[in-house]
């Protein structure tokens, strides 16, 4: 006797998805350092130096003199010529006392008078000799005044952009289920 079975056929459903990556994009901008080198100072002085120029010397030598001087010098001429003429007239008198030594006294002081002679003049060699020349130089004073180095950055925040992905999901397939009832002879002599 053949009996009815059922026979069953049931498909798996089957779900389907697409997929869109997320997208992350980092852009860095560049940043600004702004460097800047500030210049140096430099500051150089020196006061004028002194230049002493005496030629007193080279004056007097030429026979150039000061009043000062020229007063002095006569001064000195004239106090000596009347020392001397002391002096000589004290010898003078000391020779004509002396009646004791032989010989003409008078005529010997006649004698000695013809014989004098005027102090010559001299002159220099060259006329500027005796220039005395001195030169005082001031110190140099240098001051330098470092600028150094300035920086002004500008930084810039990196900049994100970010697209989330997506999925996408739907029914590839469906399910299935197929119910059949095999064999429906059946034998009636039962």
């Amino acid at each position: 006797m053949q009996l009815a079975r059922i026979q069953m056929q049931s498909t798996s459903a089957q779900i389907g998805f697409t997929t869109r990556n997320s997208v992350l994009e980092i852009q860095q901008p560049q940043a600004e350092m702004n460097l800047r080198q500030e210049p140096a100072i430099l500051q150089i002085s020196q006061d004028a130096g002194v230049l002493f120029i005496d030629s007193s010397r080279a004056r007097e030598s030429s026979g150039l003199r000061s009043p000062m001087q020229f007063s002095d010098e006569n001064y000195q001429f004239s106090k000596q010529q009347l020392l001397d003429a002391i002096s000589r007239i004290s010898q003078e008198g000391d020779s004509m006392r002396a009646i004791e030594n032989p010989g003409n006294a008078i005529a010997a002081l006649a004698f000695d008078k013809i014989g004098i002679s005027p102090t010559p003049l001299s002159t220099p060699s060259s006329p500027d000799e005796g220039v005395d020349v001195t030169y005082q130089a001031k110190p140099v004073e240098i001051h330098v005044k470092r600028g150094g180095m300035k920086m002004d950055p500008v930084y810039r925040p990196p900049i994100f952009k970010y697209k989330p992905g997506d999925v996408n999901v739907y029914m590839k397939q469906y399910q299935q289920l197929r119910i059949e009832v095999v064999g429906l002879n059946m034998d009636q002599s039962l």
